[in-house]
């Protein structure tokens, strides 16, 4: 990651933590390092065997809800289709962290489940310059 993206990442970090909607992931591990980054919304994950319809629906009862799926292809169409599952909702949809974390650390990360690693390794560059 770009020295110039460390704050930003950071502020990403915050934001998740700070959210008290409902987060949209993948599967278990990326649920995993949520929890070690401190968020303490409530997670629920795609990949259990609920339709997209059915989690959107569960999803729809909170007022805000953020979907955070990978950042690969996969990652992306599940996105598209949830927020199009979700379109119908009285519910404000956060699609926009997701991209902001693709744009600063795509190159890092592959998947959620690898956020609290860059976070540990940001964290220790930051306080250990060379």
């Amino acid at each position: 990651m770009y020295a110039e993206n460390y704050k930003r990442f950071e502020l990403l970090i915050e934001k998740l933590r700070e959210f008290e909607g409902v987060i949209l992931v993948e599967g278990m591990r990326d649920e995993v390092a949520l929890r070690k980054l401190g968020v303490r919304a409530e997670i629920i994950r795609v990949s259990s065997r609920l339709p997209l319809s059915e989690i959107a629906l569960i999803a729809s009862q909170y007022h805000e809800i953020m979907i955070l799926t990978d950042l690969d292809e996969k990652g992306e169409e599940l996105a598209k289709r949830l927020a199009q599952y979700l379109v119908g909702y009285k519910c404000r949809v956060d699609t926009g962290t997701r991209k902001e974390l693709k744009r600063i650390a795509k190159k890092d990360i592959k998947g959620i489940e690898d956020i609290y690693g860059l976070y540990l390794r940001v964290k220790r560059s930051v306080s250990d310059p060379l």
